[in-house]
């Protein structure tokens, strides 16, 4: 009796050694997980984006969007956007967005076209291309730019729109011509 108690004591210890000792087991009682990487399209595509206190700072919408994983990008035919800043809005649209992932950036290219309404005015811009750095809060463009508003017509080389304080700052061969508008 005597002796089997001990085997069986023995085969216990050799079993909770197996199970304590590291080894393949781990491997084996994962079960594989398929590749998250792959390409897909969204219909009636619409994505809000949320500043870190919890604003609302962009809305963008569009009837198509593609994911490409070899580019890891994403692109939206036909954006709607609308930027969020310190006053009114910024409204706008363009042939084509697109988003690069783990870079924060929103490039919209092709017929650009944005504008904010203020009690002056609705102010129009139109480019080529922009990008919107997310992180920065700022919208940047080095393609030509033509600004019209209340008496105002403003062409450039380039833009930047900061969102938190709403200020635009044209550069690179501003030209401008101003007209007087009745009160």
């Amino acid at each position: 009796m005597r002796l089997i108690l001990t085997a069986v004591l023995a085969l216990i210890a050799v079993f909770l050694l197996r199970w304590w000792l590291p080894g393949d087991r781990l491997e084996q009682s994962l079960p594989s997980l398929p590749d998250t990487r792959f390409n897909y399209t969204l219909s009636d595509f619409e994505a809000r984006f949320y500043a870190p206190d919890g604003e609302q700072e962009l809305l963008v919408s569009g009837p198509r969007l593609v994911h490409d994983q070899s580019q890891r990008t994403a692109t939206l035919d036909q954006p709607r956007f609308r930027w969020f800043g310190q006053q009114q809005p910024w409204d706008g649209r363009a042939v084509q967005a697109l988003f690069e992932r783990d870079g924060d950036i929103l490039t919209l290219a092709g017929d650009v076209h944005i504008e904010q309404q203020s009690e002056r005015g609705r102010h129009q811009i139109e480019t080529e291309r922009l990008q919107h750095l997310r992180a920065e809060r700022t919208i940047l463009g080095d393609e030509p730019v033509r600004l019209t508003g209340p008496g105002t017509l403003l062409t450039a080389g380039g833009l930047t729109i900061r969102l938190d304080d709403d200020t635009l700052q044209l550069s690179d061969q501003v030209h401008g011509r101003i007209h007087r508008t009745q009160p």
